[in-house]
């Protein structure tokens, strides 16, 4: 079965909020210090000051204390009471001539956008149905601080006030890690792979297997195993719970497997290949529980008794997961008959419409 490529209005939507969302980091760039004026008021209405040493020198600014704050606050990433939405993740993005250029002058749709659009349109006929990071309430406010652009951060007060490189996704990595912590049932991902230089890979998936509530089965990829694999690769180490736990991109790392020499081995070293990889997982994972702090005797009697929610869940409600092709609906073209005569030059009319240019990807944002 061909698969379809992403709706085309998930792509305008997206493309819209992509666009968004660019002038909104251009007029942070422009100025600065009212993005701080917003980050100090933050801090002021939650009681925050600058901590100071025995000397009146500044310590740590009450805007640092407030961000770092916000990564960790879980109650501004709970949905409301008596929601249940499927959260969304994303990482990379796709070529689109519409969207904004990246750093490296590539006019590049993130996931993000894509992700967002796919919440909002499922919350128009199902509000509080889905969400990513972004769009609720805690990730919406570290996004509004735009603290990957260098001006906000030197307004910030720089490495001297404790905004060094890397402050920004050191923050962006804290909170994925909240937010993915608080997830249930199923989750879908917006991206064919896990890029081991992506939150996704580095954060994320490890946090949503180790969620109780998730859990390995619940992870489900927006998009199908890339196109270029050979089919065997994509067969079975395409699948959802191997794409959640393996990489393709780094033989230096755990967890890697090369699509191509894959194919290549026999199905016995195959299969051993893909039943280590996830049984190796799954150790870990049970040694982590198990050095982590002991349930109170109370608190563990009933969460034997209790059914794990990830279980009940199994079969979530609320919107299928889509699954996609990574790209988008490509414009119709007319096929006119072959004029007899002199081939045609590049170019000219009669001659054979170009192929598209490849789709590329790449790294975008916080991803």
């Amino acid at each position: 079965m061909s698969l379809e490529p992403i709706p085309k209005h998930i792509e305008e939507g997206a493309v819209a909020r992509a666009n968004a969302r660019h002038k909104a980091a251009l007029d942070a760039k422009a100025d600065p210090d009212s993005v701080v004026a917003r980050i100090s008021a933050a801090a002021e209405a939650a009681g925050l000051k600058d901590k100071l040493t025995e000397r009146g020198v500044l310590q740590e600014s009450k805007e640092k204390r407030y961000i770092d704050s916000l990564a960790k606050d879980k109650a501004k990433l709970t949905p409301p009471d008596g929601a249940k939405p499927i959260s969304a993740f994303w990482s990379h993005g796709i070529e689109h001539p519409d969207a904004p250029k990246n750093y490296d002058g590539i006019p590049f749709l993130s996931q993000r956008f894509i992700a967002e659009e796919w919440a909002a349109q499922q919350n128009k006929t199902n509000p509080g149905s889905a969400q990513t990071l972004e769009t609720i309430q805690g990730g919406r406010e570290l996004d509004n601080m735009f603290l990957w652009e260098p001006e906000v951060i030197e307004a910030l007060g720089g490495a001297d006030a404790g905004f060094g490189p890397g402050y920004a996704k050191a923050k962006w990595d804290e909170i994925s890690a909240t937010y993915g912590g608080l997830a249930e049932g199923r989750v879908n991902v917006f991206a064919d792979t896990g890029n081991t230089r992506a939150v996704l890979y580095q954060k994320e998936l490890g946090t949503l297997r180790g969620n109780e509530n998730v859990g390995l089965h619940n992870i489900h990829f927006v998009y199908e195993a890339p196109r270029s694999w050979p089919e065997v690769t994509r067969t079975e180490a395409g699948t959802n719970t191997v794409r959640a736990v393996a990489q393709y991109d780094n033989k230096d790392l755990p967890h890697y497997i090369d699509p191509q020499g894959f194919a290549a081995e026999t199905p016995e070293a195959r299969k051993a290949k893909i039943d280590s990889l996830l049984v190796g997982v799954a150790q870990a994972q049970r040694q982590a529980q198990e050095q982590s702090p002991a349930p109170a005797p109370a608190v563990e009697a009933a969460e034997q008794q209790a059914t794990p929610k990830a279980e009940q869940q199994a079969t979530p409600k609320g919107p299928a997961a889509p699954l996609w092709q990574m790209g988008f609906q490509q414009p119709q073209t007319i096929t006119r008959p072959k004029r007899s005569g002199p081939a045609s030059v590049a170019g000219a009319p009669g001659a054979p419409p170009l192929a598209p240019r490849p789709l590329a990807t790449g790294m975008d944002g916080p991803a």
